[in-house]
């Protein structure tokens, strides 16, 4: 025999080996891609139903069978699945909309845990007939709380498991007509293997390798992208509960400055010594009503309304209305003009007032606070600083909603300063000043067009005590 011919048959057997990687990679791909369509489903109705979660826990809020009837039809009619169903935590059904037989499905006790917790879980039932596609949240309502499910159908997802099946299937098959080749090209007992045989071992070794390095890349990159996201619904987590709450506080709050405005109004138009205290009292009050409506636009609508202003005549009402409002450090404004800027100018103004307010509280009534700005080629960086205390490394990176370390703060402010700058396209930064304070670096993006003369002009500057131009932030 010669030697060509087992060189030959070698080759043949390492490109069947090669075939039969390929399909065993191409099963792979398809189980992995049957698994993102069904996380995307899960995803899609757990972030529908965490939208709509504020409104169903106001209809369910008083709590009984029609309440529940409400909100199970209020889910349903919100597209959020086609069946919405509502609990005791023991498992009697209270209200279903449409009416069907229900499901076996029931949370664990772990599950119950983390709905307690404030989390919705989403789970599917494709082996029931008919398959479905589940969601679980916890509602709060005056006779306790309950369990609201919303489940749509899954029949896409068991169809494409199906064809992933009979793929597999097809490809095993495959597979097996490959290996029944190779076991008629293996020599014959006593018959030499030729020179070229381990070569077709070591290319499949070296191809099944780079598979398995592949496959291991992507599940790495996958349990990243799955922390980053857990992180993320973490961290907006705390301002669902928010904004839960910011109904029933908005409504009680406008009720009653709607009776003290009235009042008011009724001393103002008597006249008399206290007509201008009570002038005073309906200011306010009607400066709260817009801060309360601003405040609601804000939780319930995060699209910007940009224009251009001037970025400096902001920076200067927000220093005098802060030290107008309570005694405490000077605040040094950035000398000369600073320009304009394009944005959303009632989140930036509210954005800078947070900054300057915690900044005034930190330094303290004898300390300093310093407003810097520096205009790059692209870009603005607004430095406010203070000569108070600072803050450790180990507080600055464990920031997040509702953390403060003032007495009776609610810690709110940093955190949405930080998202308006985020949704500016900028960042905020902490940092160190020397020889002791804190400085906060927001940097936004420069105006795009030509500024408004109507828009600048009617921001006029309007320094008041306490405020003054000049001095660097890294001096004391």
């Amino acid at each position: 025999m010669s030697v060509a011919f087992p060189t030959r048959r070698a080759g043949a057997v390492a490109a069947l080996l090669v075939v039969g990687a390929l399909d065993l990679h191409t099963t792979a791909v398809g189980l992995r891609a049957h698994a993102r369509l069904r996380e995307r489903s899960l995803s899609g109705l757990r972030q529908a139903t965490v939208q709509a979660r504020s409104r169903l826990s106001a209809l369910a809020a008083p709590g009984g069978a029609a309440a529940a009837q409400q909100t199970a039809a209020a889910a349903v009619d919100a597209g959020l699945a086609a069946t919405a169903e509502v609990f005791s935590l023991d498992g009697t059904r209270i209200a279903a909309v449409p009416a069907v037989a229900g499901s076996r499905h029931w949370p664990l006790d772990r599950d119950l845990t983390r709905l307690r917790a404030g989390e919705v879980l989403t789970t599917t039932q494709l082996a029931s007939v008919p398959p479905r596609v589940y969601a679980y949240v916890l509602l709060s309502t005056a006779s306790g709380p309950v369990l609201l499910r919303v489940s749509a159908d899954a029949a896409d997802l068991v169809a494409d498991l199906r064809d992933r099946q009979e793929t597999f299937v097809t490809q095993a098959l495959g597979l097996l007509l490959v290996l029944a080749t190779m076991a008629l090209l293996a020599p014959a007992r006593g018959e030499p293997a030729g020179p070229s045989t381990p070569v077709g071992l070591v290319a499949y070794e070296e191809a099944m390798g780079r598979l398995r390095a592949r496959d291991e890349e992507m599940a790495r990159q996958h349990q990243l992208e799955r922390r980053r996201m857990e992180g993320e619904l973490r961290d907006n987590a705390p301002f669902v509960r928010a904004g839960e709450l910011t109904v029933g506080v908005v409504h009680e709050i406008r009720n009653g400055l709607g009776t003290i405005l009235g009042y008011a109004r009724l001393v103002q138009s008597a006249g008399g010594t206290g007509a201008e205290h009570a002038g005073a009292i309906v200011e306010e009050c009607e400066t709260l009503e817009t801060v309360v409506r601003r405040f609601m636009e804000f939780v319930k609508d995060d699209s910007l309304r940009p224009a251009t202003f001037d970025l400096g005549r902001m920076l200067t009402r927000v220093a005098a209305r802060e030290s107008k409002a309570r005694v405490g450090p000077e605040t040094h404004l950035p000398r000369g003009s600073v320009g304009v800027i394009e944005a959303d100018e009632d989140l930036i103004e509210r954005a800078f007032e947070n900054l300057v307010r915690n900044a005034r509280d930190a330094a303290g009534p004898s300390g300093q606070v310093w407003i810097e700005v520096e205009r790059g080629r692209d870009s603005v960086l607004v430095t406010i600083a203070d000569n108070g205390p600072g803050m450790p490394p180990d507080v600055r990176s464990s920031l997040r909603p509702f953390f403060t370390t003032k007495s009776g703060g609610l810690g709110l402010g940093l955190p949405l300063a930080y998202k308006i700058v985020r949704q500016h396209g900028g960042d905020l930064l902490l940092a160190e000043r020397s020889p002791h304070g804190l400085a906060v670096r927001v940097r936004l993006p420069l105006a795009r067009s030509t500024p408004n003369v109507s828009v600048t002009d009617g921001n006029p500057a309007a320094p008041g005590d306490g405020v003054r131009n000049g001095t660097s932030p890294s001096g004391s």
